[in-house]
């Protein structure tokens, strides 16, 4: 390995790069990861059976860079990028990880930045850090990431410039309240010991598996908030959470698993208040698609548990929200039935544990 490519931090970071048939962007990628400031330890880049010719424009790259990648190939594709990413880190030989989607860019600072939060909080699982869009960099990479950084709630704790700490109660409900605030996983900076606690990233999930990584990270540990965007995420076509009405039902899954393991955090009024908004939002998903009766039922019902009218509750949620979802669903394909009634369960028992609260938090 060049001398050059030798990480003299006290952090050692391994970042792996889940890919198939990223060619001719994952050399770009891949690029943006040998130009760090503060270098990785080694970059371990995952093929899940690609088809194209991007393997061999791969391996004429590190050849011609001095071969500081490793590169690793399933037996047969996965579908999704959950079973390479956790190939990836199961092979990692450092205690932190960086994961970098085939078709994103870091920032050149982004590890010098996320090793400079963890030694402000050096007993944190997870360093998140925002991002923005490769085609507009002035806008943040997600509706639900904006939403985030103009929440002031989060900033109360500030460890450095531009750093913030998140308790594990304040983070689970900023995870509630906006979802996928990282915006995917190269807005993440874990611990390797953290990603084996938690049972690594859940290979069942095909869209929202970065959120329910985030949200179990957040369940067991404090959370560290870098207010700078440190990577560039490219949309396209291609991209999974462009593609799927699937990534809303996993979410309200996700919360729903975390929240039955932690009944206790919904003593929060905060976090019933997230939850309200987030199970109404997955109404107005559902009726976007003309799912009207679900649509319907599930802010009813959730208007009814957290003490609103249902007039003032779809007065609330729709103004705000429609023409976003507008936006958001011309791109979506229409949801199966398995993909209603998994919305429907999973804000079933999201109400449910609403309902049994202790009394405290409730009203």
């Amino acid at each position: 390995m060049p001398e050059q490519f030798v990480n003299d931090s006290a952090i050692s970071i391994s970042v792996i790069v889940p890919h198939y048939n990223g060619a001719p962007l994952v050399l770009e990628t891949l690029d943006s990861i040998l130009a760090q400031s503060c270098p990785a330890a080694e970059i371990l880049l995952v093929d899940d059976h690609s088809t194209d010719d991007s393997l061999a424009q791969i391996d004429a790259w590190n050849r011609a860079h001095g071969q500081p990648l490793k590169i690793l190939s399933t037996e047969q594709n996965s579908g999704g990028p959950s079973r390479p990413t956790n190939l990836g880190i199961a092979a990692a030989t450092s205690d932190w990880i960086a994961v970098l989607d085939q078709d994103d860019l870091f920032c050149p600072d982004r590890l010098q930045t996320a090793v400079a939060a963890c030694a402000a909080a050096p007993d944190t699982a997870c360093v998140v850090s925002l991002g923005n869009l490769l085609h507009a960099p002035h806008k943040l990479a997600t509706i639900g990431q904006s939403r985030f950084a103009r929440d002031r709630r989060w900033r109360r704790n500030q460890l450095a410039s531009n750093t913030y700490q998140l308790t594990s109660d304040e983070a689970l409900t900023a995870c509630v309240r906006h979802g996928m605030f990282a915006a995917g996983y190269p807005g993440l900076l874990f611990r390797r010991d953290a990603w084996s606690a938690i049972g690594g990233v859940r290979e069942d999930f095909v869209v929202a598996s970065d959120f329910h990584f985030l949200l179990s990270l957040a369940s067991r540990s404090n959370l560290v908030v870098i207010d700078q965007p440190l990577y560039r995420r490219r949309v396209h076509g291609q991209n999974l959470s462009n593609r799927s009405t699937l990534g809303f039902a996993e979410t309200l899954q996700a919360i729903a698993e975390r929240l039955q393991d932690r009944p206790q955090a919904l003593a929060d009024a905060d976090l019933r208040t997230a939850l309200a908004w987030r199970v109404i939002e997955s109404g107005w998903n559902v009726a976007a698609f003309g799912h009207l009766d679900v649509g319907a039922r599930l802010i009813r019902q959730t208007a009814a548990v957290a003490g609103w009218t249902p007039r003032r509750a779809a007065q609330l949620a729709a103004t705000p929200l429609m023409p976003v979802y507008r936006r958001l669903f011309m791109s979506r394909t229409d949801p199966t039935p398995a993909v209603i009634a998994q919305v429907e369960r999973y804000a079933g028992e999201l109400l449910d544990l609403m309902r049994s609260a202790p009394a405290s938090a409730q009203g």
